[in-house]
């Protein structure tokens, strides 16, 4: 068994060295190396001046930061022909997984294709003959919607390409990398705790109570020294108590659990919190954010997501405690008011339908959201003509406090936008209401039509 054991790490050893030194698959070899992104490499380099190859690849390698430089060079040289994307929803592919998606990819080593010709959530080939799934993008095209990674944003239609095309040239992107000035929010990502490769630090209920650390009430954990852990899905857009854990089987460290999302009826009670699966000594998350953030309160998007489910950005505001990398943070050094119009445009319709051109697969990772069409500071600081005489701050921020601000734990925040008072109410049909506002205003403010904001919104 040692000797098989040897053998094998000395073959795949020896396949990293050549993939990542050999010189063969210059764009493909490094990172986390797929074997289809080397095939896609070695298929462009038997190509001659004049040749052509077409192949089936999974759709990440037009959306994928890893293959990002290869995607680029194929639209950079004018050698991208045309890419069709599927889902097996239908399954082309028997024994493929439903939410597969593959491409066929056609490439031109001539660089004659100066507009390539792209169609995406395709389920048969027949889909192809529909003249409105077709988009073309020029070099242009690919640069405004992704200046960073250079890779293809997935647009159901023509229309889609359009409207997404005329969003980014009003907004540029949140975070555009290498130029002076192109983090204007002064934002620092950070996945604080690792589900996996920090568990050793979680705690679980049963363990506290054997350390005589954990009372009846959640208010002493913090102040006896622990913080419960935060989960992507214990969150929703203005609202960080969406849903508690339910735990299966408590006395497994990494134990399976589910969660149940708390009624409108138990949000009444300002005092009443999620319940975590875990705990953390609060002294590990102030060690993770010194330096980095110095308020009681968090804000982040969650990390596993669709493009086709109802949301695909899902950002909420937390109170200060240990998170997992299902929800990543987003750390802003401007005003915590300039921050909440931040929070208000990642929770508004016009950025989710942007986000979920960009979504390929289940994860919206940092590179996703740098690339996404967030308006700048700037454009909160200026007044508006349809709230004539107020700063657009002004009238944003009293709707996003009282969305936000509905349980005691996020007192710190009200506190740092200037409010005093206690928890907001929670009352779904006021919360409707005021979600309705703050998204009639950023139509308003990326400058959509009523007839390009109906759209959009029939999209969800």
């Amino acid at each position: 068994l040692w000797a098989a054991w040897q053998a094998a790490s000395r073959e795949a050893a020896g396949q990293s060295h050549f993939v990542r030194n050999g010189g063969r698959f210059p764009l493909c070899g490094k990172g986390d190396v797929n074997t289809y992104a080397l095939f896609a490499e070695h298929n462009r380099a038997l190509l001659g001046p004049c040749g052509r190859a077409g192949f089936i690849v999974p759709t990440g390698i037009a959306t994928d930061d890893s293959t990002k430089e290869y995607f680029g060079a194929l639209v950079a040289g004018s050698q991208l022909a045309s890419f069709f994307s599927f889902e097996n929803e239908e399954f082309v592919f028997p024994s493929v997984h439903h939410a597969f998606r593959f491409a066929l990819l056609t490439i031109d080593r001539s660089g004659a294709s100066s507009q390539a010709d792209l169609v995406f959530f395709a389920r048969q080939t027949r889909d192809l003959s529909d003249d409105d799934r077709h988009v073309s993008l020029t070099i242009g095209d690919f640069a405004t919607a992704n200046p960073n990674t250079g890779t293809c944003p997935t647009f159901r239609s023509r229309r889609d390409a359009d409207l997404n095309l005329s969003i980014y040239r009003k907004a540029g992107v949140l975070w555009r990398e290498g130029i002076d000035g192109g983090n204007p929010w002064n934002l620092r990502f950070m996945a604080m705790f690792h589900m996996a490769n920090d568990s050793s630090l979680f705690l679980v209920r049963s363990e506290l109570s054997a350390r005589d650390v954990l009372e009846a009430d959640r208010s002493e954990q913090s102040e006896g020294g622990l913080l419960p852990l935060y989960e992507g899905r214990m969150v929703d857009l203005f609202d960080h108590r969406l849903s508690s854990i339910v735990v299966e089987q408590e006395r497994t460290k990494m134990r399976s659990a589910s969660s149940r999302t708390l009624s409108d009826g138990e949000k009444l009670d300002p005092a009443l919190l999620p319940e975590p699966r875990w705990y953390l000594p609060e002294g590990e998350v102030r060690t993770r954010l010194s330096g980095r953030w110095n308020r009681s309160w968090m804000l982040g998007w969650r990390d596993i997501t669709q493009s086709t489910v109802q949301r695909t950005l899902i950002a909420s505001i937390v109170p200060i405690a240990a998170v997992g990398d299902t929800f990543l943070l987003a750390m802003s050094g401007e005003t915590p008011r300039l921050v909440s119009c931040l929070y208000a445009s990642m929770a508004s319709f016009v950025v989710d339908y942007s986000a979920r051109q960009k979504v390929g697969g289940v994860h919206l990772k940092y590179h996703t959201l740098k690339q996404l069409p967030i308006l700048a500071p700037m454009a909160y600081r200026d007044t508006c003509s349809w709230s004539p005489a107020q700063f657009v701050a002004d009238w944003l921020l009293p709707r996003v406090l009282e969305l936000t601000y509905t349980a005691w734990d996020l007192e710190a925040f009200a506190h740092d936008v200037g409010h005093d008072g206690p928890p907001f109410r929670w009352d779904p049909a006021r919360r409707a209401l005021l979600r309705a506002e703050l998204d009639a205003a950023f139509f308003h403010l990326y400058g959509l039509s009523r007839d390009d904001t109906d759209y959009i919104l029939e999209t969800f």
